[in-house]
């Protein structure tokens, strides 16, 4: 029964099209999550009013949070999901007849990645916003360099899906 459901689990060509969707939204969460945080933590800290340094302390730790810990969160994130997509391109069960459909796929996930970066640098432009998405130094960034991520992520799904041995087969060496 094991050789049954390990034989049918395969990949799919769309998987760096979903690791830039999951990018953006959780950039874009991540940067609501962090506004939002801040907003309650600051107001909660006027409405209180306290004068006891044990409740300014733990609402000064909702904003830090908010503050230093979402980038940390952010790298966690990625790097899960850049490690779910190699196991699945080293998985997938593929012949060389699909390098074009990858390639092009791969390039309409580039135009995607430009939309949604332009997207993510408009959010950040709201006033609001931009006081968090200032602390958020390498979601920014990354955000800014989407399309360049697709491509290079992209490029590696492609050498893993396509250069690896056939199943069966032993690696040359």
């Amino acid at each position: 029964m094991r050789s049954i459901l390990k034989k049918n689990k395969r990949g799919d060509f769309t998987g760096v099209l979903y690791l830039i969707v999951m990018i953006v939204a959780a950039a874009f969460f991540l940067l609501i999550a962090g506004f939002v945080s801040t907003e309650i933590g600051n107001e909660m800290k006027e409405k209180f009013n306290s004068s006891t340094p044990e409740v300014n302390e733990a609402f000064d730790a909702t904003i830090d949070t908010a503050n230093n810990t979402f980038s940390a969160v952010w790298y966690v994130i990625f790097s899960g999901l850049i490690l779910g997509l190699f196991v699945t391109a080293w998985h997938m069960r593929t012949e060389v007849i699909y390098v074009p459909i990858f390639i092009i796929l791969l390039v309409v996930t580039i135009i995607i990645g430009i939309a949604m970066s332009n997207a993510y640098e408009k959010l950040y432009e709201v006033e609001a916003l931009s006081d968090i998405a200032a602390t958020q130094g390498s979601i920014n960034f990354m955000m800014d360099k989407l399309p360049y991520v697709a491509l290079i992520v992209g490029l590696i799904a492609l050498i893993i899906t396509f250069a690896k041995p056939r199943e069966g087969a032993s690696p040359i060496m």
